[in-house]
């Protein structure tokens, strides 16, 4: 018996000493937070947890800020216009099909100015199929937009006549209308279109005297502006016509000829004192002329009898 009391009382003082061990270590690790083993601060204020309520440390910095881009390119500025066949907003580009033939790339990005009308717009506002004109310059090897300007959607006029003057400074072009007994003025837009036949002309080519058609849309100011300028004929260029005699004055020396290919009358005027060239022409007739254009009429150079006239 007292045995087993001996053997119960080492047990007993053995796991009292495991507990105040225990504990003691427990206050070590305390003393070492500042803290007393009641969990009040070692100087008697109430200690406050040390754990933080989020596991993932955030950072006290600023976001990174995206850089700033740079100035636009600088170098002379070109002016294009045309129709936009190509808009590329996930490569920042577009395909201008430039008046007058051929295309071009043009890169854009947020220093490019869009102008939708007299507003400013953005960049969301250029579709395919608009008319635009763009303000380029060269970055590097490829060319970039400074501006881009939409024009809004206008009415349509189109007329004809013939140049009486063309003032290059503010790009006024002075028309005789054949529907208006006095000269018309207009002006020719910036980028405007012009052409001869199937080739590009410049403006350089609205001489006085030269016979065009117009497409024009209403002015700010009243004033018409062209758009488009198809050229008929300048001064001292050669043409020929093909068909039917339809009228004759000898007296006049006039010679109206029907041309089969457009179905279109032409006025040609021969010189009645060369009686070998006016006697090849009769009413009814097919001929083919050779004529120059002077500036008012055309004058037949040579006329090619193709076959005589059905009796």
């Amino acid at each position: 018996m007292i045995r087993r009391a001996l053997i119960a009382f080492v047990f007993a003082m053995l796991s009292s000493n495991c507990v105040l061990g225990q504990i003691a270590a427990s206050s070590s690790l305390l003393a070492k937070d500042g803290l007393a083993a009641d969990g009040r601060a070692s100087d008697g204020s109430v200690g406050e947890s040390n754990i933080s309520p989020n596991p993932v440390a955030l950072s006290s910095q600023e976001p990174r800020r995206i850089a700033d881009l740079p100035p636009q390119p600088k170098g002379k500025t070109t002016l294009m216009g045309g129709k936009i066949r190509v808009v590329d907003h996930v490569r920042d580009r577009m395909i201008l099909d430039i008046f007058g033939g051929g295309h071009m790339t043009i890169l854009f990005d947020q220093r490019t100015h869009v102008f939708s009308g007299e507003q400013a717009g953005s960049l969301d506002d250029l579709k395919v199929g608009d008319r635009a004109y763009v303000d380029t310059t060269l970055d590097g090897k490829d060319v970039f937009a400074r501006n881009i300007r939409v024009p809004p959607a206008l009415p349509t006029g189109q007329g004809n006549g013939q140049i009486v003057d063309y003032v290059a400074s503010n790009r006024e072009l002075i028309l005789r209308d054949t529907l208006s007994p006095r000269p018309v003025r207009m002006r020719l837009m910036a980028g405007a279109t012009i052409v001869r036949g199937d080739q590009a002309a410049t403006a350089a080519d609205l001489q006085p005297g030269t016979l065009v058609t117009l497409a024009f849309v209403p002015g700010s100011d009243r004033q018409p502006m062209v758009s488009q300028v198809s050229i008929l004929a300048s001064p001292g260029a050669m043409f020929f016509f093909s068909g039917q005699v339809t009228f004759l004055d000898l007296h006049r020396g006039l010679v109206v000829i029907v041309d089969p290919r457009d179905n279109k009358s032409y006025e040609v005027y021969v010189d009645t004192n060369n009686r070998e060239l006016a006697g090849r022409i009769q009413e009814g007739a097919d001929v083919m002329v050779e004529a120059r254009f002077n500036g008012s009429h055309y004058e037949a150079r040579n006329i090619t009898l193709n076959s005589a006239p059905t009796k």
